[in-house]
């Protein structure tokens, strides 16, 4: 972390936003972020340059929210679900809609107001968007698994939780809300544990992906007979 910082400290652009260099995250070495050591919100590849998972944690009505404004400095902290940052006092106030009614909300309070934040054995703490959906993965015990944004387990993904640093499960979230459109047609390559495979292919042409599923720039398309060639 201290080499990604130096680096950083010397590639700052014109308008204050940092520039990140192509082999940025080259000698950055990621300590694992899971639902247990992080009292908040998991971001994929949230920390400097996208190279590491980062934690956000919750701030409670009333707190100072004014440096989650900061352009192009990660943020580690959130107003909790519930809340929203108030731009004219720049403090967590709650919500006036129903988005503090959502399901992982609702459950992660309960979970907070029951066991007063601290895991017990059997209890699960949900890992919640900031709008109080369920994040694609979830953890319990040493299992990790993709479920719908109202919490219900999409099946056939899971890892062990000490191999899942990498999981996102959103080619999983992606694949299972596109089956209930009723739509048919597009093809999703999922990993075994939920993530996007490092190629996609839209129709009979094949291009390397990002962790979204989305085209990377400057990528080589190839036939889907010749996915073996595609090198990602």
């Amino acid at each position: 972390m201290k080499v990604l910082l130096l680096c950083l400290s010397i590639v700052y652009g014109a308008q204050g936003f940092i520039v990140c260099p192509p082999d940025a995250c080259a000698l950055v070495r990621c300590a694992a972020v899971t639902a247990e050591n992080c009292d908040g919100v998991i971001k994929q590849n949230g920390g400097f340059c996208g190279c590491c998972d980062s934690c956000e944690t919750y701030l409670a009505e009333g707190d100072d929210c004014s440096f989650t404004f900061l352009l192009g400095v990660p943020s580690t902290a959130q107003c909790g679900p519930g809340l929203h940052c108030n731009m004219h006092t720049h403090k967590c106030t709650a919500n006036t809609n129903k988005r503090d009614l959502n399901p992982c909300a609702q459950e992660l309070a309960s979970f907070t107001s029951t066991h007063n934040g601290l895991p017990l054995l059997g209890a699960h703490k949900p890992v919640c968007d900031s709008d109080g959906y369920y994040q694609p993965k979830q953890c319990s015990g040493s299992q990790c698994y993709c479920v719908t944004k109202e919490g219900q387990t999409i099946q056939g993904y899971m890892a062990n939780a000490w191999e899942a640093q990498h999981m996102t499960c959103q080619c999983a979230r992606d694949q299972y809300e596109y089956m209930q459109t009723g739509l048919i047609g597009r093809l999703f390559y999922c990993t075994s544990d939920g993530s996007y495979q490092n190629y996609q292919c839209l129709g009979d042409t094949c291009h390397c992906t990002d962790s979204n599923g989305n085209v990377m720039a400057n990528s080589p398309s190839v036939n889907i007979g010749q996915i073996d060639i595609l090198k990602c």
